[in-house]
């Protein structure tokens, strides 16, 4: 399933709870990987750089260059909401992926800086360096279209080319096992290979393949009834379900069962904000 942008319906609920949305910075996991709320919730939030000297596991560890990130590999990229949030995708990430995706609350008494490693075009990024304890971290906020879909319904990629090469799918399969510590079954490899020889297939037509690559993976899903995200959401839907020895888990029953320092969690829905917990 392709990621909700229908943020229209969540502006309301935001402006009535105005002054709950200015009291936190928002740290998004915008390729929507539980895992790697996992990692986080046990080790704060840390940059490339401390992620690798850790030699930590985690999907956290993309290339900097993934994501468009701002990153680097010594800062990690926050947004904010304040009462010049205009709600435009295009220049606000609040409005791109807080309203999207999954996000960490995180205490606004940390030290920022303006601009990461890179220029940042979003008006409402800010970098913090190094690290954010895991102390900081407030709470999980996750819209409602999120919340009840089934693991197979999740996007578990974002639109980077970057994330559909062959380096970039093996470390991903290789975290993935190594993280549930048992083996992906070999039907779901060659379903992946398969659908990402079809996916280059149709980005080899197009000019600009990076320009084209939405495009090329809806092509994917409407010739074939599946495309390379489907998959890939697919096993990780598999391999919770063989964590939880439950076969009929939703999206926020994972993130319930990780959430062991119980910290708050909010779902931000039309014409409401509730709290899960």
């Amino acid at each position: 399933m392709d990621k909700n942008r229908d943020i229209n319906r969540y502006i309301n609920t935001i402006k009535e709870n105005q002054d709950f949305f200015e009291k936190y910075y928002y740290h998004s996991i915008i390729d929507l990987n539980l895992i790697k709320l996992d990692y986080i919730l046990q080790n704060g939030i840390l940059c490339k750089y401390l992620i690798e000297s850790k030699n930590l596991p985690s999907l956290y560890t993309h290339s900097s260059n993934d994501y468009d990130s701002k990153n680097g590999n010594n800062f990690i990229s926050l947004t904010k909401y304040s009462s010049k949030t205009t709600f435009n995708e295009l220049f606000e990430s609040f409005s791109l992926h807080t309203l999207t995706c999954l996000s960490l609350l995180v205490d606004k008494d940390i030290s920022i800086d303006k601009e990461g490693e890179r220029l940042t075009f979003f008006d409402d990024e800010i970098f913090c360096k190094g690290s954010i304890d895991k102390s900081k971290i407030k709470g999980i906020l996750i819209p409602e279209h999120l919340s009840n879909l089934k693991l197979s319904e999740v996007n578990s990629l974002p639109s980077d080319l970057n994330c559909y090469t062959k380096t970039y799918l093996n470390n991903w399969l290789s975290s993935v096992e190594k993280y549930f510590g048992n083996s992906i079954p070999k039907y779901y490899i060659e379903e992946l290979k398969e659908s990402y020889k079809s996916l280059w297939e149709i980005l080899n037509t197009f000019g600009s393949p990076e320009k084209w690559l939405e495009s090329a993976i809806w092509k994917q899903r409407e010739k074939y009834g599946k495309d390379i995200k489907d998959v890939l959401a697919c096993i990780l839907e598999y391999m919770w379900s063989l964590k939880y020895n439950d076969i009929n888990l939703k999206y926020i029953d994972i993130v319930n069962n990780l959430n062991n320092e119980n910290i708050p969690i909010y779902e931000v829905g039309e014409n409401r904000l509730k709290k899960e917990n």
